[in-house]
């Protein structure tokens, strides 16, 4: 209709018009349209899931399986190659999760997808994604490009590519859209990464007060509660890190998919065309609904009529019949039916207080709240601090004189000097005290973090710094595996076969350790380093029987349960030296 004709054209003129730094759509507004986004079609994530899952179970499985233990070479390079798989199929499944999103968005229909274009995409983004594993990492050490790099990769990921697009073209693609709007892509970035950050640390803690409240108020004793804190190493962190990633993933990908959206509608004006479509669909359901409600009116009114009077027969129309309404009419009337007091319930109301929060968004009322909070915190400490100023004040001399008070006479003047000065000395005397106690609170830190050092440097060493080998304290962590070989051969000429194999087992033990097979902690026992070795060093039966031989036979020695032999301690001692 003319009507719709000149709404559009005054869009578009409109949107043409505005400065181009006012057509750049806000970090902020992007990441709220991408949770809208989200939340109007769940479905897609099931896609999104299905593609990442299997990577990352692969991932936590290879990570685990790597640090726990020490597989061969050929176990790693097998384990690597089924992880790139499933990531180029993660990808593949991503890119589709991003143009069903896309049609979505758009209102267009999206080609089905045979299994060779799954083939062909899983191919692509390996062939696009493999850098990324070396330049993000890169990327992020120097800071500055990991903006840039973040948002190619990802723009690799969304962008819609056609059946006959080569892989050149696509990088350009993608390396156009990474260099668009880095402002905007930045503040996006600092707020997903505060957002994943937040998660990450809801699941740990929630990881670690679980298990607590279930043993304390079920009873139920896991391996997290008997634990506790020890249990957080890598393979908990990244474990909590994957199931992270999962939770924000789809709302980096949907952020993206508008930030290529909008970029690319610069040049095709897909953005005007889509909020005229909006507009359109919009303005038919109005005139659809008001010609409903008219007819219904009509029909209404004249059903009295209709049932007081018979139905007349029927005749032809009169040759002088009014020719039938045509668009503009119908126009005109419904304008002038809507115009009455019985449809003024079409205007909207006033925005309530909730309205306005609703349409604030979640992100802004949240970065609202809390800069408010913040800001009420300051002028508190601030309130605080005038308090125990003037709280001080009071205290000294003249503290208690008013500003307004009558002009002091010379006497009076030359005793306010006095008290001036009494002040400024009370004033110097508080901040000597002050100082004086800050310098003794940093000598006894001093001097407590000098004691556990001076203890153990004193009670498990002899005069001339070595380890007192006597000490039942003594850690293999204090010297390497050759210094410990070398107080084996002085024990050795000395004939104190006891301590002689005292020391050739913590040699043995830092051996281990250097090599990766064990690590050193100071709660752990002889059998604890056994049971370990056991674990990572899987496969090798005869290191792991040589290594509980050797601690039978010393603990068996050092309780005195039986003699120290020095033949089969020098035959230890060259053992140890032969290793490479």
């Amino acid at each position: 209709m003319p009507t719709c004709v000149t709404s559009d054209r005054r869009v578009t003129t409109e949107m043409a018009r505005r400065p181009e730094n006012d057509r750049i759509p806000r970090a902020v507004d992007l990441i709220e349209e991408a949770v809208h986004l989200l939340r109007a079609h769940p479905g897609e994530l099931g896609l999104y899931y299905a593609g990442a899952a299997p990577f990352a179970v692969g991932l936590v499985f290879f990570w685990a399986y790597v640090t726990w233990f020490v597989p061969s070479d050929g176990a790693v390079a097998l384990g690597a190659l089924v992880l790139a798989m499933l990531f180029g199929a993660m990808r593949a499944a991503q890119h589709r999760f991003a143009q069903n999103l896309r049609s979505h968005l758009t209102r267009e229909p999206l080609a089905r997808w045979p299994a060779r274009r799954w083939l062909r995409e899983w191919a692509a983004q390996l062939r696009l994604q493999a850098p990324g594993v070396v330049v993000l990492p890169l990327a992020a050490v120097f800071g500055v490009p990991f903006g840039w790099a973040y948002a190619y990769f990802q723009s690799a990921i969304v962008l819609p590519a056609a059946e006959t697009a080569s892989t050149a073209d696509r990088r350009r693609a993608a390396w156009q859209q990474a260099a668009l709007w880095p402002a905007q892509n930045h503040w996006a970035l600092a707020i997903l990464s505060a957002l994943w950050f937040m998660v990450f640390l809801n699941l740990a803690v929630s990881f670690y007060l679980v298990p607590s409240l279930a043993t304390r108020w079920l009873g139920l004793h896991t391996i997290f509660a008997i634990s506790g804190w020890s249990y957080f190493n890598t393979t908990f962190l990244a474990v909590v890190a994957v199931l992270t990633h999962l939770a924000v993933g789809p709302l980096i990908k949907a952020f993206y998919v508008l930030r290529v959206f909008r970029g690319a509608a610069r040049r095709t004006g897909a953005d005007i065309l889509l909020v005229l479509r909006r507009e359109q669909a919009q303005r038919a359901a109005a005139h659809a609904g008001v010609a409903a409600l008219v007819l219904a009116s009509a029909l209404w009114s004249a059903a009295p009529h209709a049932r007081a009077d018979a139905p007349p027969a029927p005749a032809a129309a009169p040759a002088n019949a009014a020719p039938p309404l045509d668009s503009r009419a119908l126009d005109r009337a419904l304008d002038e039916v809507l115009e009455r007091p019985d449809f003024r319930w079409r205007l909207r109301p006033e925005p309530t207080a909730a309205a306005k929060k609703k349409e604030n968004g979640i992100i802004k009322s949240f970065l609202r709240a809390t800069f408010e909070t913040v800001r009420e915190i300051v002028r508190t400490i601030g309130r605080w601090f005038d308090q125990a100023k003037r709280w001080v004040s009071d205290l000294l001399p003249g503290g208690d004189r008013k500003g307004d008070s009558p002009e002091p006479t010379r006497g009076a003047a030359s005793s306010l000097r006095w008290m001036d000065m009494l002040q400024i000395g009370a004033y110097a005397l508080l901040a000597i005290v002050a100082g004086l106690l800050l310098w003794v609170v940093w000598k006894v830190f001093q001097h407590n973090r000098a004691r556990p050092l001076t203890a153990a440097g004193g009670a498990g060493a002899t005069p001339g710094g070595t380890p007192d080998l006597r000490d039942e304290t003594i850690e293999a962590s204090r010297l390497p595996a050759h210094e410990w070989l070398a107080l084996a051969r002085t024990q050795l000429a000395a004939g104190e076969w006891r301590l002689a194999w005292r020391a050739l087992f913590l040699a043995t033990i830092a051996a281990h350790a250097h090599d990766g097979l064990l690590s050193l902690a100071k709660f752990k026992t002889n059998l604890d380093y056994e049971r370990e070795l056991r674990r990572r060093a899987h496969g090798r039966t005869t290191l792991v029987e040589d290594f509980r031989s050797r601690r039978r036979a010393f603990e068996a020695v050092w309780y005195g349960h039986e003699p120290a032999r020095a033949d089969v301690a020098r035959d230890w001692l060259r053992q140890l030296e032969a290793r490479p």
